[in-house]
């Protein structure tokens, strides 16, 4: 589970919810834009006309570029391979395009793997910074590459950033000398913005993604019913509520 899946989980938890999300794909493997368009009818003439590509050029969000999903209560913005021509452009004219949008009650943005400025606009623009992350040594030193990259940059945003553990694993927890324990305890150390929230190890993140299968508390599929469970307590986490979704 990477972060455009963790993106879709909680898109879909908050939509579930009553909220009106936006949804900003500037991830050029565009796995947040299939998901939300696919059944569309000609969603790829409609992707050309609109996209997060055509908002930078024109400089703002809004209905000329956000496309309303098969999913209630969730719009998203295109991806677009264009945007490889636009990573010259200054973040904080990313950032003032990104905050642009009106009417949404939440807009959550999904970047690529790597630092351009694209992504620095979006962690400008940021209220909230979620990171997530695997239990490896090469997680823990990017982490570390991120954290004193925003330090030395945008030092008020890195105060929003927080590292949310993905693939947790129960099994692995009771082993001191497991990988998990070992990677969880250098984060630990190195650093004070760890989320106690984790979302769990689990096929069916392929299974959501992929097939369109709901996410489920009261499932039989233990690692469903873990993965709505962990992203329940991490929006109650965030919005200060105790409100639990059952299937989104």
């Amino acid at each position: 589970m990477g972060k455009s899946s963790v993106v879709l989980l909680l898109a879909n938890n908050l939509a579930a919810r009553g909220r009106k999300v936006l949804v900003v794909d500037t991830d050029l493997n565009n796995t947040v834009t299939v998901y939300y368009t696919m059944g569309i009818g000609r969603i790829g003439e409609i992707c050309e006309r609109q996209n997060v590509s055509l908002a930078f050029s024109q400089g703002k969000l809004d209905e000329k570029n956000i496309v309303k999903t098969r999913r209630e209560n969730v719009f998203v913005v295109p991806s677009s391979l264009k945007l490889l021509d636009q990573r010259s452009m200054e973040s904080v004219e990313i950032k003032r395009v990104l905050r642009s949008a009106k009417g949404f009650d939440d807009i959550i943005i999904d970047t690529s793997p790597t630092y351009d400025s694209i992504v620095g606009g979006a962690l400008l623009a940021a209220d909230l910074i979620l990171s997530p992350v695997k239990f490896t040594e090469y997680n823990y030193n990017m982490s570390a590459c991120l954290m004193s990259k925003m330090r030395t940059l945008m030092p008020e945003q890195a105060k929003k950033m927080y590292f949310l553990f993905n693939h947790w694993s129960d099994q692995y927890a009771k082993y001191p000398t497991s990988l998990q324990n070992l990677v969880l305890t250098m984060y630990r150390q190195g650093f004070d913005n760890l989320l106690s929230v984790t979302l769990p190890d689990t096929r069916f993140v392929d299974r959501y993604t992929n097939f369109d299968e709901k996410c489920n508390v009261n499932s039989m599929q233990v690692g469903c019913s873990k993965l709505a469970k962990g992203v329940n307590e991490l929006i109650n986490m965030i919005y200060e509520q105790n409100t639990v979704v059952e299937v989104f």
